[in-house]
């Protein structure tokens, strides 16, 4: 059996909590949820999303979330905030501080290179979430920031992505653009770019365009950068492993969820990183009746049931119809437990949820979520 999570001596002591795994799981609502449940502890939580899900800031009483933290009204001793990170104004800011001169700034917004990495490179996006988080914890203004990782087709990406990024920035082709150019910065670019590399001049020619001379440019202005953003994403994983830091891992009670959390767990421990537990959403509920296979009722049961069946729905016996809807609760409830039991063999504190009726849309129905959050579930 797993033991318990506690998760309400979760959002009361840590600083950091990462939401992780894989999409579809409800791990949006989730960091929303412990974000409530938070504040209702007394504390000043800020949830960052980086999905953009118009309906949970519905939930949350605004119109929309923005890039910058907005109140969420709610009735709790502590306050609640929340945002919605914009990759390309993240970026924006991050080449704002850490450009060393004007013309170097300049010269990467206007390049059609810096557009493509500051809003759709792959990796774009959880590089400057690892940034806006650094940033918001730098800031001070909170007691509690709950981070909704990106989604992703590969759970681990949040934390791989942006080394890989530094890693193409760094690499062999990006230092052979970057050094001509250099080189002739140092002397006369305009004449450099006029005269030299006769390879370089034959793939502009083969493509039409001038795309390598264009890439060198922005590999050139954006080099001046490179160890500024080595040093932050060294300072993200600092942070990451700080205590005061952990890792919640959400997930679904099905093969595929639970094994993106088989991975993180390998890959959290490796880099020494805090791992909170599970938190399993849209868990079947206990329908609170034991049986194997059919369900069946007495005779005198039957008739008392059969009486209220319309035949005009359905040509069965209304005892049979809830004998076996009876039935196929049991074994969903049976089967997310099998499933659960690769959580309870890693001993990580586990807590379920069971699956909701309806759509979450409103702040009562995140409040509800984060009650239950508190209320204790039978483990696996």
């Amino acid at each position: 059996m797993s033991p318990s999570l506690d998760l309400p001596a979760l959002v009361r002591t840590q600083r950091v909590i990462v939401c992780c795994g894989s999409g579809g799981v409800g791990k949006t609502t989730s960091a929303a949820a412990l974000g409530v449940l938070g504040a209702k502890h007394g504390r000043r939580v800020q949830v960052m999303t980086i999905d953009p899900a118009l309906r949970l800031a519905q939930a949350m009483g605004l119109e929309a979330l923005t890039n910058d933290p907005q109140r969420v009204p709610l009735e709790a001793d502590g306050e609640l905030s929340a945002l919605m990170l914009d990759s390309k104004r993240t970026f924006d800011r991050l080449v704002e501080k850490h450009a060393p001169n004007d013309r170097a700034r300049e010269a990467i917004f206007a390049n059609n290179y810096y557009q493509q990495l500051s809003s759709s490179l792959g990796g774009s996006r959880e590089l400057v979430a690892m940034e806006r988080v650094l940033e918001a914890v730098n800031a001070g203004s909170h007691d509690l920031l709950v981070v909704d990782t990106p989604p992703s087709h590969h759970a681990l990406d949040f934390l791989e992505a942006p080394q890989r990024i530094v890693n193409l920035l760094e690499g062999s082709l990006t230092r052979a653009l970057v050094r001509p150019y250099g080189l002739a910065a140092r002397a006369q670019f305009n004449f450099f770019r006029q005269s030299s590399a006769a390879a370089l001049k034959f793939m502009e020619r083969l493509t039409g365009v001038e795309m390598l001379a264009d890439l060198s440019d922005f590999l050139l202005a954006f080099s001046s950068m490179f160890e500024g953003f080595k040093e932050r994403s060294h300072q993200v994983q600092t942070l990451m492993k700080q205590p005061g830091t952990s890792f919640l891992l959400v997930c679904a009670p099905e093969p595929g969820s639970l094994r993106q959390v088989n991975q993180f767990v390998g890959r959290l421990s490796a880099e020494g990183m805090t791992i909170a537990g599970v938190l399993a959403n849209r868990v079947n509920p206990d329908p609170g009746w034991q049986a194997d296979g059919e369900v069946t009722f007495s005779p005198a049961d039957a008739a008392l049931v059969d009486v209220h069946g319309d035949p005009a729905f359905s040509p069965l016996p209304l005892s049979r119809r809830l004998g076996d809807s009876l039935a196929a609760a049991i074994a969903l409830r049976a089967s997310d437990m099998l499933a659960l039991q690769e959580v309870a063999r890693g001993q990580l504190p586990l807590h379920t949820v069971p699956c909701f009726d309806h759509d979450l849309h409103s702040m009562a129905d995140l409040e509800t979520f984060a009650a239950r959050l508190v209320l204790d579930q039978p483990q696996p």
